[in-house]
């Protein structure tokens, strides 16, 4: 009985040994941030009036420090 438990306790801490760490402590990356920037800037233009859209996200994007290629 004590062989089992001692077992079983052993696959139990394996597992929990074996999972990747949170990533809450990880810092963003710049591909984060940029997509984050694209998003916000893409609400932001869908709320810009129908002519001007594509020039409310350039505005947004030129503010956060994106260029035009």
């Amino acid at each position: 009985m004590k062989a089992r438990l001692l077992i079983v306790a052993v696959i139990f801490l394996a597992g929990c040994a074996t999972q990747k760490p949170s990533a809450l402590n990880e810092p963003k990356s710049q591909g984060d941030t940029r997509n984050r920037d694209l998003y916000e800037c893409e609400r932001e233009a869908a709320f810009a009036g129908a002519g001007n859209k594509q020039q409310v996200f350039d505005n947004c994007m030129k503010a956060r420090g994106y260029t035009a290629k």
